[in-house]
């Protein structure tokens, strides 16, 4: 219990207070420009708790590597749980972005000697990115990973990839899903909270969502529990109704939704994907008329 009108914890408050801002700043100058409170225009805020939802195949895993290769180029060590893809997978992905490579040539069947050396160098010297050693959807074994990572290896970003793909049980009734959904994400929050790491966490749609492909998604839209939106210090919303792609190019231009923020405003961000290497970034003002409308 803490007494908030306490000389001690006044004292304490106002040299915190003070300090400089101690975010992780993302990838994306505009987004971190929304981010308040904590984040401080920098980034994401220590202990926030931060939902990414889009549709199968939309792009959320490569969103979030995107995120991580940032939190690693800023110093951060990262905790990846992916419970549908191998560290290999996850690898090839991530060594493209953080490297500015292209992804094809570190695949198997098209691998380039000269293409890995440039990776290994644009990797080389960042904090570790953890993953589990084997996949697990078992809430329990990913809960013992996210201790390990962040008491032991001092991570400072853990991301859960995806939240549906967790379990607490065996059953597969659509309540107890809901149930289990509810559950872990309260779990994840505060254990974010109290420890101060952030988690960004990745979600699908519901099912009328995903087919509503014209439609800007919502909140409403993620798949199953309220709990999502209410724990989420942020909502982070991939665009589908405005997506195009330019495959003269290797690039598609659509944008992330900043449709909840604790923290700050509410907005939208134009990014642009390439299929080269992964990488994302945010539109340039004199692009911007080339975007679809969000």
């Amino acid at each position: 219990m803490r007494n908030l009108n306490d000389p001690d914890f006044r004292r304490s408050f106002a040299e915190r207070q003070r300090l400089p801002p101690d975010a992780i700043p993302t990838h994306l100058p505009a987004l971190n420009a929304l981010m308040g409170g904590d984040g401080s225009q920098v980034g994401l805020g220590r202990g926030w708790y931060v939902t990414l939802a889009g549709l199968s195949g939309s792009g959320k895993s490569i969103t979030a590597i995107n995120f991580v290769v940032a939190a690693l180029q800023a110093g951060e060590s990262v905790a990846y749980c992916s419970l549908e893809m191998s560290a290999e997978a996850i690898a090839s992905r991530y060594y493209a972005v953080a490297s500015a490579v292209p992804v094809r040539e570190l695949e198997r069947g098209n691998f380039s000697e000269g293409v890995w050396k440039m990776a290994a160098k644009g990797v080389e010297g960042l904090p570790g990115l953890w993953m589990p050693s084997e996949i697990s959807s078992n809430w329990t074994d990913l809960v013992d990973f996210i201790r390990a990572a962040v008491e032991e290896k001092g991570v400072g970003l853990v991301v859960l990839d995806y939240l549906q793909l967790c379990s607490l049980s065996n059953s597969g009734d659509e309540s107890a899903v809901f149930k289990a959904i509810a559950e872990i994400t309260s779990d994840l929050q505060a254990y974010s909270s109290n420890v101060g790491v952030t988690s960004l966490v990745l979600s699908q749609f519901n099912r009328q969502t995903s087919s509503e492909f014209r439609v800007r998604p919502r909140m409403s839209g993620l798949w199953g529990s309220a709990m999502i939106e209410q724990a989420s210090d942020c909502v982070l919303l991939l665009s589908h109704h405005a997506y195009e792609r330019d495959d003269n190019a290797g690039v598609a231009r659509t944008w992330i939704q900043l449709e909840k923020n604790r923290w700050g405003k509410v907005g939208d961000v134009p990014i642009l994907n390439s299929y080269r290497d992964l990488s994302q970034r945010c539109a340039m003002p004199d692009e911007i008329d080339e975007w679809p409308k969000p």
